[in-house]
């Protein structure tokens, strides 16, 4: 394979991973719009209950976890305390 070819390859296999992240990006900011609007319009008890429950989850699953999945769940455990954040926020000014 020619230097030419190779490059083409290796353009086309960041082409496909750059389309890769952009949908899986617009797939988080889609979870992440329908779960902090859930949790934005629940009572804030109710909405308490369910974020003790995730994090209670959350403990669970680390304990459990190997170092990979660890890793893994250390980084949603991020995007998941901005939605609680975001949505007791929103609740609590829209109440």
């Amino acid at each position: 394979m020619s230097n030419q070819e190779q490059f083409e390859v290796l353009m086309a296999r960041i082409d496909a991973l750059e389309e890769r992240e952009k949908q899986l990006t617009y797939a988080s900011n889609a979870y992440q719009a329908i779960l902090t609007t859930l949790l934005g319009n629940l009572d804030k008890t109710t909405r308490d209950k369910v974020i003790h429950m995730v994090d209670q989850a959350h403990d669970i699953a680390y304990a459990r976890a190997n170092i990979e999945q660890k890793g893994n769940i250390l980084g949603a455990d991020d995007i998941t305390q901005r939605i609680f954040l975001f949505a007791q926020g929103r609740a609590s000014q829209s109440r």
